[in-house]
């Protein structure tokens, strides 16, 4: 009897081996399949930045030479000094880093306020003054420029100070200022309303209520916000070269790092390469201490899921 059963038995066991067998190919196959484009996106992302970095110490006979492909074989920081020289040195990083930090702390804290009032206060006029941030937020850039201009220029305020772009932050008008406000109104919306009722129900006021209870838990999104907009002031080359032309700033010194009627057209280009391996050098340690708050806003924002 027992052989009997095991005979009638081994079929349905082949058959589900080949089961487990298709599923586990199956996922396997999928997740060979996720890797390889995982890595190849790694490859797209990273192997510019490879290249820049070669090319920001190589020599300039390396470019020279013919079996020189990805590692140099005179390695220099010649081209590291050329292009401090040319940005200005300490004096253009450090009014880099005063100006680009002082408007990201405003921008965070007008945006942080401004999204805050339409995401959890009902008034007449919401609706309204979103559809505006919305309009403001497609509208091209370009499009303000010269008003804006002309409006400093009248206040004499142009050309060689931090007041403009101060101000622009301060009211929450500048570039990407609409984005800005979207994700904190987004993030403010998608707060559950039992958090306010049970402060008010313990006496806390509106005021009380968003900093201890909302605020705390916005952090993330605060610090995505402050992340955005450093990067995207630190790269302005928009605004300041318009308000802020004899300021030695990144943005306007950037221009200048491939010309010297001296060098030759191959050693400018080394030059320039090194010159943005200085600029974005910042940027990739500031995302590097905060990119986990920059995936977690992300996911809580509202704008995926």
């Amino acid at each position: 009897m027992s052989s009997l059963s095991q005979t009638a038995t081994a079929p349905k066991r082949r058959k589900m081996d080949k089961a487990r067998l298709k599923k586990y190919s199956f996922k396997y196959t999928v997740s060979l399949v996720r890797w390889i484009f995982i890595l190849g996106m790694c490859f797209v992302v990273l192997f510019p930045l490879f290249k820049q970095i070669v090319l920001s110490v190589m020599s300039e006979s390396d470019l020279y030479d013919a079996t020189v492909n990805y590692i140099p074989k005179h390695l220099t920081w010649e081209n590291y000094s050329n292009a401090w020289t040319k940005l200005g040195g300490w004096e253009t990083i450090l009014n880099s880093f005063a100006l680009t930090i002082s408007c990201s702390v405003l921008i965070v804290i007008s945006a942080t306020l401004v999204g805050y009032g339409l995401a959890r206060f009902k008034f007449r006029l919401n609706g309204l003054l979103f559809v505006l941030v919305i309009l403001a937020l497609v509208l091209p850039s370009d499009l303000l420029f010269t008003p804006r201009y002309i409006m400093f220029v009248r206040l004499h305020m142009v050309d060689n100070s931090f007041i403009p772009m101060l101000l622009f932050a301060v009211t929450c008008t500048g570039f990407k200022c609409s984005l800005y406000i979207f994700l904190m109104r987004q993030f403010f919306k998608g707060q559950p309303h039992e958090l306010e009722e049970a402060a008010y129900v313990d006496g806390a006021g509106p005021l009380k209520t968003f900093i201890k209870i909302m605020l705390p838990g916005a952090v993330a999104m605060m610090v995505t916000v402050f992340l955005f907009s450093f990067v995207w002031q630190w790269l302005d080359s928009s605004y300041t070269t318009i308000f802020m032309r004899e300021v030695s700033l990144i943005s306007t010194k950037a221009g200048g790092l491939g010309y010297d009627h001296l060098a030759s057209g191959l050693s400018q280009s080394l030059t320039k390469n090194a010159g943005i391996m200085i600029i974005i050098a910042p940027l990739i340690v500031l995302y590097i201490f905060t990119q986990r708050f920059f995936v977690e806003s992300i996911s809580r924002s509202g704008l995926v899921g």
